[in-house]
């Protein structure tokens, strides 16, 4: 399937629920979102919160046990024309948050080499509302590798 794929729609209850994760699944071409908000290169996620302070969630269940390396970079995507997007990010192992960001306007990025992860154990990124608590242009693209030190 080529487009983007929705994790939840944006005029739908589950957004108001759990925000929305949306995800190109072209493998070589860009693919827009929105009113042209959004212009996601190929096999690029982004993530929005919802309204009331609900986050959007990745997700990622280790496969089996290992030591892993994390990097996953967030970019706010807003043009000059929005008012200045605010967000929070998070990621957690098991629902012990690792570490967490603000973003306005800018680029962050968690990079953790050599933690050892248990199969079943899940890492978590979260995205909330911000500072501002306002929801609205707070879309945050991502791009997160996780490699184990042996495949």
């Amino acid at each position: 399937m080529d487009g983007v794929a929705a994790y939840a729609n944006v005029f739908s209850d589950e957004f108001n629920r759990m925000g929305v994760v949306l995800h190109n699944t072209n493998k070589d071409k860009y693919a827009k979102y929105g009113l042209d908000e959004y212009n996601l290169a190929p096999g690029q996620l982004l993530f929005h919160p919802g309204p009331n302070n609900t986050r959007a969630c990745i997700r990622f269940t280790v496969p089996s046990a290992d030591t892993y390396h994390i990097d996953a970079v967030f970019f706010t995507t807003a043009g000059p024309e929005i008012p200045g997007p605010s967000t929070d990010i998070h990621l957690s192992i098991n629902n012990v948050e690792l570490r967490s960001l603000w973003l306005k306007r800018n680029i962050g990025r968690f990079a953790f080499d050599n933690i050892y992860l248990n199969e079943g154990d899940y890492l978590q990124f979260e995205i909330g509302n911000g500072e501002d608590k306002n929801f609205l242009h707070d879309g945050v693209q991502l791009n997160i590798t996780i490699t184990a030190d042996t495949n």
